[in-house]
C-alpha cells in the first residue's frame, strides 16, 4: 500500500481488536480495514498539507521535526500488532543520502543463508516492523517495500505501517523492476554483500544489467548503522561439546569420511569452505545458543586435506570443547582455532596458492566467494558436509526414535490439559504456547522448544506461521478449531508436529476439509517409490485428496529435520531444489488448508525414509517408503469416516496400534496413569468402512450417502404395505412420500447385500468388524439397516457375526487394577476370540492350485501362505493384482500369478421363479427403461454424460451418480437396483435350449444359488431368503416392481 495514501483516517471514538483491525469507528476512511489505517504520513521535503493536520483524528498526536522530514506521528492509534518505523527510516535514509545510495536492498538473512536468525541480525524486523522469517525490503528517499511469500501476506497486513508497500510476491525480477521505476537513471542500487547467496546477488545483477543502475556492493551494513546502540549485543553463552552417547560418531571420523570425497572427486579439491551455522556444529559435534531455538554458533571452517581451521569466537568454548578439539595436535586432527573475523583475511591468503575450494552454493554468501579466484573454485549445490548430514546413521535414527517418543508424551499432555481447561475459557493462545514449551522443558534430555510455538485459534490458524504475543492472542474456544505447531530440542533428536482440534461440533466444511487433508498425510506416509525419487516426484499425493475437490495449501509439503540441529534441514524435502530421497533422511510430511478469515489446518507427522519390504526385492533398485516417528493421535471429532478408504483405515488403526505400543509405557514409567487412560480412548481403532463414500461437490450442500445408511431413508422405519392400511390417517399422511412398500425394501435389501456381500467378508477375513456402535445408531451391515421382517435365521452370516459380536463380552480385554483403564488381555483370550469365529462359506468365484511355494513376511498379517500343490477356494478375483480367497480355513490374500485356475463346470442359470406368462420383457433402451421405473427425468443427463444404451446404464456406480449430480436418496435406488438387475437380465434368464432343471452345486464346492455377472457364485447363507423376494421372481418382475413402490 502507498504510503500518504489520502483519507487514511482513524476516529478517536474507534480502537483496535486484537487482530489487529479497527472497532468501533463511526464513519469510512481506513485504509483496506487493515492494521496500516492508523493515521501515518510521512511527506519528503514538502510541508504537511493543512487539512492533514487540521483533521480531528490527530488529536493527541505529534508532529516532529528531523531534519527536512516532517512527519506526523498519530500514536494513539497504532494497532497492538504494528511497529512505528518512520524515525528508523528516517535514520537511514539520512545515511542513504551520505553514501550517494538512491536505494538500499535488505533481506532476511544472516551472514550464514541461516533460515532462522538471531535478534542481534534481525535487520529487515527492525527497519519493517515485520517478524516473518523470509521477505525483502528495499529503502529508497521517499519510498518503502516489502516482498514476501503467500505465508506471511496476511501477517505483513497487521505488522506494516503505512510506510510500507506489500507487495505480494518474492521474485527477484518484481523487485528489480520496482527499484528501476523508484530509482532514477544513473543512481546506486547497494547491500551488504555479505548477505546475500552468490545466486540472489548474480539475478540482482543481471536484472540491473544495461539499465543505468549500478549494483553498488557496501561491506559496511547501512542498517546497523543506523541502529547504532540500539543493536541487540552478541551471544556470550558457552559453546560446548556433546557428550559421546548423543553423537552418531565422533568428529575424527566425520573429518576423515569428508577427506576420503575430496579424494574420490573427479577435481580433487584441496579444501572444503562450510559456511552453515549447522555444518561446523555437525563436524565437530559441538552445540551453542547463538540463534534461537537452534543450538549453534557463529562459525566458519576450512578443512584441507592436512589442516583444519575452525573460526570462532574462542574464549566461549568449553574446557571440554576446547580439549575434544585440539587432542590431536599436532597432526592432521588437530583443529586450528582462529577468531571469527578472520575468515576473509586468511582465505585470501590461501586462495593466492594452488589451491581448489570445495563450497556449496546455497550457504556461502556472495562476499565470501568473491574472495576466491573464479578458477580456484569447485561450486556445488550442497557441500559434501551437508548431503552427508542429511543421511543419518543407525544409532542417529534410534536416537531420533527416543526422542520422539517422549515429545509424543509432552503433546499427549497438552491435550489432555486443553480438554479440561479450554471449555472453562481460561486458556489463550499465549498462554498455550507458554504451557507446552513447559511440558517438553520438563522432559528428560530436553533442551527447549525446536522454533516459536505456532498456536492459533480460529480465524488466526488461517495464517500459516502465526505466533502468539502477549496481550494481543485470542482465547481458545471449543467453538473454533485449533491448530498448534510445535517442537522440541533434545540431547538425542529434534523433533516437530502439527496437530488441530475442535472441542465443539465442527461444520461439514470443516471435517471435510480436515479429513482431506488428513488422506494427503496417510497417502504420502505409506508411499512406496523407487530410491533416488525427488520428493517433488511424490509430494503430489499429499495434495491429490484436496485437488479433487478444488483445495490446496500455499506451503511446502515437508522439510528436513535435524540431529539436535535446526528444525529445518536443507536439502531434504519436497521442493524442487531439494536432493533424491534416501534411506535414513527425516522429513516432515504437513499438508493443510486454510480458509482466510475463518480457519485452518495441518496435520504434520515426521518420518524416516526406510527401505520398504515388497514382494519382489531388488537389489540392484531398492524401493522407499515412511516410518512415520510422530507419535500423537489425530482428532476423531474432525475425522470424516465415509472419506476414508478401506486402505487408509488400515493404515490409522496400525499407526494407532503403533502409539499404543511405544508411547503407552512411556506414559506408565512416568506415572501419567490419567494420560495413559486418555492415550487409550483416543487410539481406539476405527471400524472399516466399506465404501468410501464420494467428494463433497458443494460444502454448502449436506453429504449425499448411500440410503441404506441415510438417516432419512433407513429401510427399518418403512412400515410394510401390507401394514399401511392399518395406519391411522395420520400417520399415513407423514410417512406418504418416503415410506417405501414390502416389495421395494426387498429390492434393495437383495441388491445391497449383493454389493456389498464381497467387502463385508473382506472385513471379517481381516478381523476388523470395527466398534460396537452406540446404542441407537444401526450400523450399515446391521439387521437395523436391513428389511424390517428379516428374521434372524436368514440374517446374512456377517451379519450375523457383528450380533454375535456385540452380545459376546469383550475378549483380549481385562480391567486394570484401580482403575477404568482396559489394557491387552492374555494369548488365551485371542485364541478363544479366533475360535468363536466361525468359518467362511461363500461366495466363491471357483477354485485355483497353487503352483510356486510362497511365504509372506512375519509384517504381513493379510497374504496366505501358499505351498505347491495348494487349491484355493477363489473368494474374489479383479482383472488384476491381488485375489482373495479361502485357503485351510483361513480367509487372505494371494498373487494370481502364482496359480492355476482350476475349469470349473459351467453351472446352469436357475429357472424364474415367477410365472412365465407374466413375465416382462426386457427394456430395448434407456428411455424405455427409465419410463418403466418412472424416472424419465433423468434421461438427458444420462444421455449427456454418455449413458447412451442399457450396456452403458449397465456400468452405472453410486460414485457416478455423484458425479451426475443425482441426489435424490429414492432415485439413486432406484437407478443402481435397476442397473443391477439389468445383468441378472444376461445371467438369470431361461437357457435357451428350454431346459428348465436347477442346478445342483459341484459336490466339493459350498452350495451356491445365484450365478453373478463375474462368475462367482453366492452361498445362501449370504442371500436375504425372505419370503418376500420370493414372490418378486427374476429380475424382469423385480425391475417391473420399481414402477409399482411407491404405490399405496
Amino acid at each position: 500500500m502507498a504510503m500518504g495514501q489520502p483519507g487514511c483516517a482513524a476516529t478517536a471514538a474507534g480502537g483496535w481488536s486484537e487482530t489487529g483491525h479497527r472497532t468501533g469507528d463511526t464513519g469510512q476512511g481506513l485504509c483496506g480495514a487493515t492494521v496500516r489505517s492508523w493515521c501515518h504520513l510521512v511527506v519528503s521535503g514538502v510541508p504537511v498539507p493543512q487539512r492533514d493536520s487540521q483533521r480531528g483524528d490527530t488529536a493527541g498526536g505529534e508532529v516532529t521535526l528531523q531534519g527536512r522530514e516532517h512527519i506526523l506521528l498519530c500514536h494513539q492509534y497504532l494497532p497492538p500488532t504494528a511497529t512505528n518505523t518512520s524515525a528508523r527510516l528516517v535514520g537511514l535514509r539520512d545515511i542513504l543520502r551520505a553514501r550517494g545510495v538512491q536505494a538500499y536492498i535488505v533481506p532476511s538473512t544472516d551472514a550464514h543463508m541461516s533460515e532462522y536468525i538471531s535478534q542481534r541480525d534481525a535487520r529487515l524486523g527492525w527497519i519493517t516492523g515485520f517478524t516473518g522469517s523470509a521477505g525483502t525490503a528495499v529503502v529508497t528517499q521517499d519510498k518503502a517495500a516489502l516482498w514476501t511469500d503467500s505465508r506471511y501476506w496476511t501477517q505483513a497486513e497487521r505488522e506494516l505501517d503505512c510506510s510500507w508497500e506489500l507487495q505480494r510476491t518474492t521474485s527477484i525480477e518484481s523487485i528489480a523492476m520496482w527499484i528501476l521505476k523508484a530509482v532514477p537513471s544513473e543512481g546506486n542500487v547497494s547491500l551488504d554483500p555479505f548477505l546475500f547467496s552468490i545466486d540472489t546477488w548474480n539475478s540482482y545483477s543481471r536484472a540491473l544489467q544495461g539499465s543505468g543502475r549500478t549494483l553498488l556492493p557496501l561491506e559496511t551494513n547501512l542498517v546497523d548503522q543506523a541502529w547504532g546502540d540500539q543493536r541487540p549485543p552478541p551471544s556470550s553463552s558457552e559453546i560446548y561439546s556433546l557428550p559421546a552417547e548423543f553423537t552418531g560418531s565422533s568428529w575424527q571420523e566425520k573429518v576423515a569420511g569428508i577427506r576420503q570425497q575430496m579424494e574420490q572427486h573427479l577435481q580433487h579439491p584441496t579444501a572444503v569452505l562450510l559456511s552453515g551455522l549447522e555444518e561446523t556444529a555437525w563436524l565437530f559435534n559441538l552445540r551453542g545458543d547463538d540463534i534461537p531455538y537452534n543450538p549453534v554458533f557463529y562459525s566458519y571452517t576450512l578443512l584441507t586435506n592436512t589442516t583444519i581451521s575452525l573460526f570462532v569466537e574462542q574464549s566461549r568454548l568449553s574446557g571440554a570443547a576446547r580439549e575434544s578439539l585440539t587432542s590431536g595436535c599436532p597432526g592432521p586432527l588437530c583443529v586450528e582455532l582462529q577468531e571469527y573475523g578472520q575468515v576473509s583475511a586468511h582465505l585470501r591468503r590461501y586462495a593466492q596458492g594452488n589451491v581448489t575450494v570445495w563450497l556449496g552454493t546455497e550457504y556461502t554468501t556472495y562476499g565470501l566467494y568473491s574472495i576466491i579466484p573464479q578458477e580456484k573454485l569447485l561450486e556445488e549445490k550442497y557441500s559434501p558436509v551437508m548431503i552427508t548430514k542429511a543421511v543419518k546413521n543407525a544409532r542417529e535414527q534410534e536416537m531420533l526414535r527416543a526422542a520422539h517418543v517422549r515429545d509424543a508424551v509432552a503433546v499427549v499432555q497438552y491435550l489432555l490439559w486443553l480438554e479440561k481447561t479450554v471449555p472453562q475459557g481460561q486458556v489463550d493462545e499465549f498462554s498455550g504456547a507458554q504451557h507446552i514449551d513447559a511440558l517438553r522443558w520438563a522432559q528428560e534430555h530436553s533442551r527447549g522448544p525446536s522454533f516459536q510455538s505456532i498456536s492459533a485459534s480460529g480465524l488466526n490458524a488461517a495464517l500459516a506461521h502465526y505466533s502468539p504475543s502477549n496481550g494481543s492472542s485470542r482465547t481458545l474456544s471449543a467453538r473454533e478449531m485449533y491448530l498448534f505447531d510445535t517442537g522440541g530440542q533434545y540431547l538425542d533428536g529434534t523433533t516437530d508436529i502439527t496437530r488441530t482440534v475442535h472441542w465443539g461440533e465442527p461444520t461439514p466444511l470443516q471435517k471435510e476439509a480436515y479429513t482431506r487433508v488428513l488422506m494427503g498425510n496417510i497417502d504420502l506416509s505409506r508411499l512406496v517409490f523407487p530410491s533416488s525419487t525427488a520428493g517433488r516426484t511424490v509430494e503430489s499425493f499429499a495434495r491429490r485428496a484436496l485437488w479433487e475437490v478444488g483445495l490446496n495449501y500455499g506451503h511446502g509439503t515437508g522439510h528436513g529435520i535435524g540431529n539436535f540441529l535446526s528444525v529445518h534441514e536443507w536439502p531434504v524435502g519436497f521442493q524442487s531444489n531439494n536432493v533424491p530421497l534416501e534411506a535414513g533422511m527425516f522429513t516432515s510430511i504437513e499438508p493443510g488448508y486454510y480458509r482466510d478469515g475463518e480457519f485452518g489446518i495441518r496435520i504434520e507427522d515426521v518420518a524416516l525414509v526406510v527401505e520398504a519390504q515388497t514382494e519382489h526385492q531388488s537389489e540392484e533398485e531398492p524401493f522407499l517408503t515412511f516410518e512415520v516417528l510422530s507419535l500423537v493421535p489425530y482428532d476423531r471429532n474432525l475425522i470424516e469416516l465415509s472419506l476414508l478408504s478401506p486402505e487408509q483405515i488400515r493404515y490409522l488403526n496400525s499407526y494407532y496400534e503403533k502409539i499404543r505400543a511405544r508411547v503407552g509405557p512411556e506414559l506408565q514409567r512416568q506415572r501419567l496413569q490419567e494420560e495413559f487412560a486418555w492415550l487409550q480412548e483416543s487410539t481406539r481403532p476405527f471400524p472399516l468402512s466399506l465404501q468410501r463414500s464420494s467428494s463433497f461437490k458443494d460444502f454448502s450442500k449436506s453429504k449425499v450417502s448411500s440410503p441404506v445408511s441415510n438417516e432419512e431413508f433407513n429401510l427399518e422405519e418403512n412400515i410394510p404395505e401390507d401394514d399401511a392400511s392399518s395406519a391411522s390417517p395420520e400417520e399415513a399422511t407423514r410417512s406418504s412420500g418416503t415410506k417405501l412398500g414390502r416389495k421395494w425394501r426387498a429390492v434393495i435389501s437383495r441388491t445391497m447385500n449383493r454389493k456389498m456381500g464381497r467387502m463385508a467378508v473382506r472385513a471379517l477375513a481381516e478381523g476388523k468388524q470395527g466398534e460396537v456402535e452406540e446404542e441407537g445408531s444401526p450400523c450399515p451391515l446391521s439387521p437395523a439397516s436391513s428389511m424390517e421382517e428379516q428374521s434372524h435365521d436368514k440374517v446374512p452370516l456377517y451379519l450375523e457375526l457383528e450380533e454375535e459380536e456385540d452380545r459376546r463380552p469383550a475378549l483380549g480385554r481385562q480391567m486394570s487394577t484401580g482403575s477404568n483403564i482396559l489394557s491387552p488381555g492374555d494369548a488365551g483370550d485371542s485364541r478363544q476370540l479366533e475360535e468363536t469365529v466361525p468359518a467362511y462359506s461363500g461366495p466363491f468365484c471357483g477354485r485355483a492350485r497353487v503352483h510356486t511355494d510362497f511365504t509372506p513376511s512375519p509384517y504381513d498379517k493379510d497374504s496366505l501362505k501358499l505351498r505347491k500343490g495348494d487349491i484355493i477356494n477363489i473368494i474374489e478375483k479383479p482383472p488384476v493384482g491381488t485375489w482373495t480367497g479361502l485357503l485351510n480355513n483361513k480367509v487372505g490374500s494371494f498373487k494370481f500369478i502364482y496359480v492355476d485356475v482350476i475349469p470349473e463346470e459351467t453351472v446352469p442359470a436357475r429357472r424364474s421363479r415367477g410365472s412365465s406368462r407374466n413375465k416382462r420383457l426386457k427394456p430395448k433402451t434407456l428411455h424405455e427403461l427409465l419410463e418403466r421405473i418412472n424416472l424419465q427425468e433423468h434421461t438427458s443427463t444420462l444421455l449427456l454424460n454418455g449413458y447412451q444404451t442399457l450396456e452403458d446404464f449397465k456400468e452405472l456406480r453410486e460414485t457416478h451418480l455423484n458425479e451426475l449430480h443425482i441426489t435424490d436418496p429414492q432415485h439413486r435406488a432406484k437407478l443402481l437396483t435397476a442397473a443391477e438387475l439389468l445383468l441378472d437380465y444376461d445371467t438369470a434368464s431361461e437357457p435357451e435350449d428350454g431346459d428348465t432343471s436347477e442346478a445342483l452345486p459341484a459336490p466339493s464346492e459350498p452350495k451356491g444359488d445365484i450365478p453373478r455377472d463375474s462368475g462367482c457364485f453366492e452361498g445362501s447363507e449370504t442371500l436375504d431368503g425372505s419370503r418376500e423376494e420370493a414372490e418378486l421372481g427374476g429380475p424382469e418382475e423385480q425391475l417391473g416392481a420399481l414402477s409399482m413402490a411407491e404405490s399405496p
